[in-house]
């Protein structure tokens, strides 16, 4: 199934236009504009981004890593990496075609370096462990309209991440419009664009593509640009099977102590995961899961805060590994007031 995603990951190689923010707020957005006449609890067991509790816990297991800075060699050796990653979203208020919500979100994150081999004499060959976290809020507006007498979905937004309770190390704004094409019991499909200023992005543009089917035997297939594609099969109320391929990337910030480098700097990572999954849901609103697969890492880069990503001073390189991953999930219980 990776192969479908071939011509539009190069694509996202030559732009590097997503980090872990763009594609979880893309995602969110598509994934609530294809199931609006949808039951809440039905919408959210089929997108995990729609549910209001969301705890996921990926185990990287150990790869090669290498490294340079500057375009020049800077050590080799093995990686390991735990991600966790937590997201609370809140309604807040809706009014006639109008919502607002919130959304929180934490992610930590532990690289852990061995068998290093270093290639500069300051650095040395000793293990290496980073720990790091980050806090974000996106708060959320959305309209239902119509345009030449077609549905039309709008939703702008602006988020904040920090490291620091004393203030905000980045600021981005997104701006998506989507126009439904085809919307039946079986076949939903969707054309849109989003606007995402970011300074950490080349391009601030990109077009959107949702499409899902529901076959005869109640597979569906889903296939989400620039996110996800997938094929997903229920075996009762209570237990599903996915396979497939998705994005996924992290944001961390570091202050460096060094002459030649920057002070304040960004390291973003964007993988691909494939692999397959259960979920079995637990009384009336608790899912839990167990997925796994393949990690492909795409890029993985440091660059001064508040800079394009593409003026990077540090690259990592990191072979494809195993993965596996756990999520416990609350299913939407808070409603917007009126």
């Amino acid at each position: 199934m990776k192969y479908y995603l071939i011509p539009f990951f190069l694509f996202l190689l030559s732009a590097d236009v997503c980090t872990a923010q763009t594609i979880s707020e893309v995602s969110k957005r598509l994934a609530k504009d294809s199931v609006m006449n949808e039951m809440i609890d039905q919408a959210a067991i089929r997108t995990p981004v729609l549910r209001q509790l969301n705890i996921s816990t990926d185990i990287i297991t150990n790869g090669d890593i290498t490294s340079e800075l500057n375009g020049k060699p800077l050590f080799k050796g093995k990686a390991r990496t735990i991600r966790t990653n937590m997201i609370v979203n809140v309604p807040v208020i809706s009014w006639g075609k109008n919502s607002f919500s919130t959304t929180v979100s934490y992610f930590q994150q532990h690289l852990r370096m061995t068998e290093i081999q270093s290639f500069v004499p300051e650095l040395g060959n000793q293990d290496l462990d980073f720990n790091k976290s980050t806090v974000g809020l996106t708060a959320s507006f959305s309209r239902a309209d119509s345009l030449f007498n077609r549905p039309v979905y709008f939703s702008a937004s602006v988020s904040g991440l920090t490291n620091d309770a004393k203030s905000l190390k980045k600021i981005s704004y997104l701006a998506t419009l989507l126009f439904p094409l085809k919307q039946t019991a079986k076949t939903r499909y969707s054309l849109g664009l989003v606007i995402n200023i970011d300074p950490s992005l080349d391009i601030p543009a990109f077009l959107l593509f949702t499409y899902w089917h529901r076959f005869d035997n109640d597979l569906e297939f889903t296939f989400n640009m620039p996110s996800q594609i997938s094929l997903r099969k229920g075996f009762s109320d209570r237990l599903w099977l996915t396979a497939g391929s998705s994005l996924s990337g992290s944001v961390a910030f570091f202050q460096l102590n060094s002459p030649v480098l920057p002070n304040d700097a960004n390291y973003t990572t964007m993988d691909l995961k494939s692999g397959a999954g259960v979920e079995y849901r637990l009384g009336k609103k608790i899912l839990i899961g167990v997925n796994g697969g393949i990690l492909t890492p795409i890029t993985a880069r440091a660059f001064e805060r508040n800079e394009s990503s593409n003026d990077y001073f540090l690259k990592n390189k990191l072979s494809n590994v195993p993965y596996v991953n756990f999520s416990f999930s609350v299913l939407p219980f808070l409603k917007r007031k009126r």
